[in-house]
């Protein structure tokens, strides 16, 4: 039985958070690659817009009775994805982190993401709710297709050996 979160102003914090850490990642990434700038500057923007489009739904959830978003997962596990993300920025600065590396970890990010159904639609969610959370996953379904892309065009999958 679906249950709707009691607190989802944590819930809603904790996903904008994880979209606001992506979005410092993608920035490290572009001053890092400047080869795939635009590419991880459209990303971290669409990321920051992401957080933004959560802020409004926070907003709605706040103000009306009418708003609710089911419980779909443990804060914990989006607090822990969070400190992944922290660790692979600090990651990218080392010298030997190759482009490959950054579009092979922003690929892994982003399908995980869409695996683990964080913007999945679940029927008890309200309108409101339920149309930010398909945006947001088509969004990241986009991200991962660009990202796929770029990882082909830049030499990912093919044998080294």
């Amino acid at each position: 039985m679906m249950k709707i979160a009691k607190e989802p102003g944590v819930l809603l914090r904790a996903l904008k958070d994880h979209e606001q850490a992506l979005a410092r990642l993608y920035d490290v990434y572009a001053e890092t690659f400047p080869e795939c700038k635009e590419l991880w500057m459209q990303l971290a923007r669409e990321e920051i817009q992401h957080a933004h489009w959560l802020d409004k739904l926070q907003a709605g959830i706040e103000d009306s009775s009418e708003d609710f978003i089911v419980e779909r997962f443990s804060i914990a596990t989006i607090e822990h994805s969070i400190g992944y993300v922290t660790q692979l920025i600090s990651r990218a600065q080392q010298a030997d982190f190759t482009l490959i590396n950054a579009l092979s970890i922003a690929l892994q990010l982003e399908k995980a993401l869409i695996e683990n159904k964080y913007f999945e639609v679940f029927e008890g969610d309200s309108g409101n709710t339920r149309r930010t959370l398909d945006l947001l996953a088509q969004c990241t379904q986009a991200h991962y297709e660009k990202l796929q892309k770029a990882w082909r065009e830049h030499g990912g999958g093919r044998s080294t050996v």
